[in-house]
């Protein structure tokens, strides 16, 4: 499949497992795909065929910068995924106004500024395609995870407002929000809530679940979906959901 030759898609967070797995989905259906995280460069996976970049999303001027510098390597930005998270888990009175500022710094408002950062692009060359990754956190919050639930639901409600607000500039914007998933992610979770993973369809996903329905949303397949959110949770979430 080749839906997505000649567009340039930018996956933010690829050094997790879900953020790699969409780097190379897009990679395998043609695009062109630049990969980055804080430290992809040096310390990131090996994405054969992607365009390695270092970006700290706590920083406007970064990803402005970053945004920026993709568009002088390749003529044009189409497509942006954030896939960013913070795992800290803990009771609510034990977690502290630092670790409630470090989960939605990166989460919430680095999302806020890798839109801020892209749109201009997207507009200028008429349109592209924003998701944004959230949980099931955000709309079931997680009592051990609940900055993320609460960064979660920000991103949600994040999304329906810049596709009104960019509807006219033809760029969507989408949420795809992962239930539980194979991946180093997940062990954290179990390890801090417990084993079990509870789903209609039983049993966790896999990465491709949840690249395919971006890659999906990214395509002109879509084109007329915008302000969406799509669970890929297998029809449940985990008992006390990430």
């Amino acid at each position: 499949m080749t839906k997505l030759v000649g567009k340039v898609m930018w996956v933010v967070g690829a050094s997790g497992a879900i953020g790699e797995g969409i780097a190379r989905q897009l990679l395998d259906q043609g695009a062109t795909v630049v990969a980055s995280s804080r430290s992809i460069e040096t310390k990131g996976p090996a994405i054969e065929g992607a365009d390695l970049l270092n970006v700290d999303v706590s920083s406007m001027e970064a990803a402005i910068a970053a945004a920026d510098e993709i568009v002088r390597r390749h003529g044009r930005l189409d497509g942006l995924v954030v896939t960013t998270t913070l795992p800290i888990f803990g009771d609510f009175l034990d977690l502290t106004d630092e670790d409630w500022g470090a989960v939605l710094g990166t989460k919430l408002m680095g999302s806020v500024r890798l839109t801020r950062a892209v749109v201009p692009h997207m507009a200028q060359s008429g349109g592209g395609s924003v998701v944004l990754l959230s949980g099931g956190g955000g709309k079931n919050p997680s009592l051990r995870h609940l900055p993320g639930s609460v960064a979660n639901a920000g991103v949600n409600l994040l999304a329906q407002g810049l596709a009104k607000r960019f509807g006219p500039d033809k760029i969507r914007v989408n949420v795809v929000a992962p239930g539980p998933i194979e991946s180093p992610r997940l062990e954290a979770i179990k390890k801090a809530k417990g084993p079990s993973v509870f789903t209609a369809l039983g049993g966790a996903g896999q990465v491709e679940d949840v690249s395919e329905a971006v890659a999906f949303l990214l395509s002109e397949k879509a084109k007329y979906i915008s302000g969406a959110n799509i669970s890929v949770d297998g029809g449940g979430r985990l008992a006390d959901p990430a």
